[in-house]
């Protein structure tokens, strides 16, 4: 019986990875979207002068999903952890170093509410906490990338100075609006 549903499973399988690939892409998608270092600059010189805080500047279907593109500055000073259920992020170090720690187990989680600016245009489904328990621990520095699937918690455990960063984030579910 087991072997049969194998069976079932590699035909079926087969099957939706055949109608996707011929498909085609999505004909709308045409051409790629240019984010410009100086607007990304541009953006982090507004922020207010010792303001940790998010940008998103971009958010492009590109077909099956969307891609988010955002700038962040954090100061050095208590951070806490964030985990989105849906959304995988990647960081590029723009400037700035310290420990970022990542895991499953965060401290005291709690949902972000989904009536905030944070859920609706940032993060979609997330949870908040104090910290990451028992996570892996990667010192960064300017220059460096660092991805961060959905579902594993995130949290800037130390800094040795302000963090300018900026996030890709991928929706595969479309949560968030675009921009």
């Amino acid at each position: 019986m087991r072997k049969k549903a194998l069976v079932y499973a590699r035909v079926s399988f087969s099957f939706s990875w055949g109608a996707e690939k011929a498909q085609g892409p999505d004909p709308r998608i045409n051409q790629g979207t240019l984010l410009p270092r100086a607007e990304v600059d541009a953006t982090l010189q507004a922020l207010p002068p010792g303001s940790g805080t998010e940008q998103m500047l971009r958010m492009v279907d590109v077909g099956r999903l969307n891609v988010g593109l955002a700038v962040m500055r954090r100061e050095v000073k208590p951070q806490g952890a964030i985990e989105h259920d849906n959304l995988t992020e990647v960081y590029v170090i723009l400037s700035g170093s310290g420990v970022l720690t990542t895991g499953r187990n965060l401290s005291n989680p709690k949902p972000i509410d989904p009536e905030s600016k944070l859920y609706k245009e940032l993060t979609g489904p997330s949870k908040s906490g104090v910290s990451v328990i028992d996570g892996h621990s990667e010192r960064f520095g300017p220059g460096d990338a660092i991805v961060i699937p959905a579902g594993v918690g995130h949290w800037f455990s130390s800094l040795d100075s302000p963090v300018n960063y900026l996030v890709v984030r991928i929706d595969p579910d479309k949560i968030l609006p675009r921009k």
